[in-house]
């Protein structure tokens, strides 16, 4: 009871309180990162030290992959990742890697790439922003984006590209630049 009393109080009082109505009360938070909602501005630098964001890409689609090197599914991924940029990329669909693997795995990634023939854009997010830009919760996640800059799909855990109903959505996207959510 006695911390109901100045609780109470404090309700009392603030009808009483002068309200300047040009500031807003709270500044409006970033949409929750889901389809349907705009795709965070989140930027990291290339292998080649470039920073990038994906503002820059607006006008294609994006297929954003978070990643490690210490990822198994990750890994398993990546093969037919290259094959959407492949096929896709005329097309304009950009995949992009975000690997998020801390500083001194650098050469891990490029030795991995390398090996792999990946020929998609990698960015290195070693303070590992992308996850919570994304509020990803784990590795891979992969999020589709539309020409807009708008977020159609996410995939948690490793995903097949080539599987009749996730080929359906990249395609949809990439000729349409729309999806359903």
């Amino acid at each position: 009871m006695a911390g109901l009393l100045p609780a109470l109080l404090l309700l009392a009082c603030a009808g009483d309180t002068p309200v300047d109505e040009s500031v807003p009360a709270t500044m409006p938070a970033a949409a929750e990162p889901v389809p349907g909602n705009p795709a965070p501005d989140w930027s990291s630098r290339s292998l080649d030290g470039t920073t990038l964001s994906l503002a820059d890409y607006r006008g294609q689609v994006v297929l954003l992959n978070i990643w490690a090197t210490w990822c198994a599914p990750c890994l398993r991924e990546m093969p037919a990742l290259q094959e959407l940029q492949d096929e896709f990329g005329s097309q304009g669909l950009t995949v992009i890697g975000a690997s998020i693997d801390r500083g001194s795995a650098r050469g891990q990634v490029e030795q991995f790439i390398g090996e792999q023939q990946i020929g998609f854009r990698i960015l290195l997010d070693p303070d590992q922003t992308v996850m919570e830009a994304f509020r990803a919760i784990g590795v891979p996640e992969s999020i589709l984006i539309d020409r807009e800059g708008t977020i159609r799909h996410r995939w948690l855990g490793e995903f097949d590209p080539h599987a009749p109903e996730e080929r359906a959505r990249i395609v949809q996207v990439v000729e349409a630049g729309q999806a359903p959510y």
